[in-house]
């Protein structure tokens, strides 16, 4: 329950599907009439074939919350995936919470079924009875697949009924799709004589088959009867229409919604609830002379529409992708996005997707979503105030007005080369033609945002190769590359009448190495370059020449001011020698040259160094 709605969740892949779709705008609509409220996770891998994705797209489901959610259903006939099916189930019973799972029976749920051998009994009753046939053949699914197989075993128990042995092994495996039923229809070709009537166990391949026919000069209905079976918009779009036979969508929502209903009220609930098929008869077995054109004018007008939308979809998509990958920070993003005119979407990216030091393929990174979210987009929102993070348990900024309205919620996962990069919650008016912009925005997001991610790390290895290629491993400081590639900008940017040139060595390196070890040198000269640093203004550049050996350049408005260099290192060095681990103090050789403008740096460096070593050898003459 949230806010006082009761709460019903949809596990399913491929909202934007025909089929899919038809359920969902039934069971919202039953749904919403009781005043409980849908919530749909959704991945947009087709997983009824043979694909199942990994990380990111099956992550999607770990997003239902059983603190508030009061039925999860589950799509189980198109989601291809037992251990992901029982995954599902599994979360929910230990939240306590019903399971109702739809198309594949499933333990410890209550199942609701499609009688898809229903429609095949009914096509070939219709064909035999009414239409006089004996010699037929079948075309199933795929071969060994439960439900082709349950379908294959109905049109063997109803020829033999009939008596038609000639028919009982004419079995062709066209897979539920266009090329596998072209080949079927290229062997059913070869019998002769030709069968009387094709049943086919879904239409797709029916209408494949229909034209493969046509192309061979065999005509449908007068030369062979077909079949379809799921009542299709195609199948009456076709030409000729297809008889076929289709559940009525409307009758599984009321079982479902009334069984829902039923539990709440503390009721017992069957165990198996069954939908009926009912024949749909097309000109295919000739029952209808002629075709209405109603039918085929609105599939026509719609697929156009549909076709012309997904293609503006992926030129909007294609004219941000730039100014995405361009965007300097995620601050930019809000606004790119925006210019899309996306309605009811929001988009939310993992926290960490959108840190550059993290590299988004690395193996093993991420699999799920993290803790915080960053909201990035979503519609009607001010964009000055986007990016914002929000929990992920909270899964939209605008969660209640979502849940109040009348529309379902639909959740879909972002991932980028099986990684979760974040996921889409859109809730927009359930039509056809808003359902179908699922999949282009959720993938095309997907890709833009995972390479906006791998673009980010890409800069900042770049940025890192160039920092370890400037400057010193052990002090950070500039190396001697990096130094004279600064300094041709420095001379620019600071224009001084004097420039001092500053030495600065260690005195003592080598006993202190011998003594005390080289972690204890490279501590000496870790302090000594910050020292050099703390010595170094704005308008200076300091670096490590090697060794223990460090260059200042500064940029002075007055030539008495070389001094100070000096007595920063020097009251750094005494200042804060009690900060590190070092056992002794640290004594420096320290050489100045100061030149007016336009000086040579080499010449300079020369001097500064000479006076350096000078200082040091006296040093040496004093202590011998």
């Amino acid at each position: 329950m949230y806010e006082n709605y009761p709460i019903i969740g949809l596990c399913m892949v491929r909202a934007d599907d025909e089929r899919n779709f038809n359920m969902i705008e039934a069971l919202a609509r039953k749904i919403h009439s009781i005043g409980a409220r849908l919530m749909i996770y959704q991945s947009t891998t087709n997983m009824f074939w043979q694909y199942k994705p990994e990380g990111g797209e099956r992550i999607v489901y770990n997003l239902v919350d059983y603190s508030y959610v009061d039925l999860m259903i589950v799509f189980s006939e198109i989601i291809n995936d037992d251990e992901l099916i029982d995954s599902i189930v599994q979360r929910a019973k230990a939240h306590g919470k019903p399971v109702f799972s739809i198309g594949k029976p499933w333990p410890g749920c209550t199942n609701f079924g499609f009688l898809y051998v229903d429609g095949i009994e009914k096509a070939i009753r219709h064909v035999v009875e009414k239409h006089g046939c004996h010699e037929l053949c079948f075309v199933a699914g795929p071969e060994g697949e439960a439900t082709s197989e349950l379908r294959l075993k109905k049109y063997r128990e109803i020829v033999t009924e009939y008596g038609l042995s000639s028919s009982l092994n004419r079995v062709y495996y066209g897979g539920y799709w266009s090329q596998p039923a072209i080949v079927a229809a290229h062997e059913i070709l070869k019998l002769d004589p030709l069968p009387e009537a094709i049943i086919c166990a879904n239409d797709i391949m029916a209408i494949t088959i229909t034209d493969v026919f046509r192309e061979k000069g065999i005509r449908v209905p007068e030369d062979v009867i077909l079949t379809g079976l799921d009542a299709t918009i195609e199948s009456q779009a076709n030409v000729p229409s297809i008889t076929t036979s289709g559940c009525d969508m409307n009758e599984m929502a009321d079982m479902i919604v009334s069984a829902f209903q039923k539990l709440q009220n503390g009721e017992t609930l069957d165990t198996e609830y069954m939908s009926h098929f009912s024949l749909v008869e097309g000109q295919s077995c000739g029952c209808r002379e002629s075709m209405d054109s109603k039918p085929l004018s609105e599939y026509l007008k719609y697929n156009i529409t549909k076709q012309n939308e997904k293609l503006f979809v992926e030129q909007s998509f294609h004219a941000i992708y730039e100014k995405i990958l361009d965007a300097p920070n995620e601050k930019k993003l809000p606004a790119v996005l925006d210019s899309m005119g996306f309605d009811s979407l929001e988009i939310m990216v993992n926290h960490d997707s959108l840190r550059s030091n993290i590299n988004p393929l690395t193996e093993g990174y991420r699999q799920g979503f993290d803790s915080r979210q960053r909201v990035i987009y979503q519609s009607g929102r001010d964009i000055s105030e986007l990016p914002v993070t929000i929990r992920l348990h909270e899964l939209s900024p605008d969660l209640d007005r979502l849940i109040r309205q009348e529309r379902p919620v639909i959740l879909s996962p972002l991932s980028f080369f099986s990684r979760a990069i974040g996921y889409l919650v859109y809730a927009p008016e359930v039509t056809n033609l808003n359902y179908h912009m699922v999949m282009p925005y959720t993938n095309s997001l997907s890709e833009i945002l995972g390479c906006y991610s791998m673009v980010r790390h890409l800069k900042f290895n770049a940025e890192q190769m160039d920092r370890m290629a400037r400057h010193d491993y052990l002090t950070e400081l500039y190396n001697r590359t990096g130094f004279f590639s600064r300094l041709l900008k420095f001379y620019k940017q600071f224009d001084t009448p004097y420039y001092a040139v500053t030495t600065v060595d260690m005195d003592g390196l080598k006993q202190l190495n011998d003594r005390y070890g080289h972690e204890t040198g490279d501590i000496a000269i870790r302090f000594l370059s910050r020292a050099v640093a703390s010595a170094s203004e704005e308008s200076s550049i300091c670096g490590r020449f090697g060794g223990d050996e460090f260059v200042i350049c500064t940029a002075l408005m007055r030539e008495e001011d070389a001094v100070l260099i000096r007595e920063r290192i020097q009251s750094y060095l005494i200042e804060n020698r009690a900060t590190t681990s070092l056992p002794c103090e640290i004594i420096v050789s320290i050489g100045t040259c100061v030149m007016k403008k336009g000086f040579n740096f080499d010449e300079a460096l020369r001097e500064s160094d000479e006076r350096m070593y000078s200082e040091k050898n006296s040093k040496k003459k004093q202590r011998s």
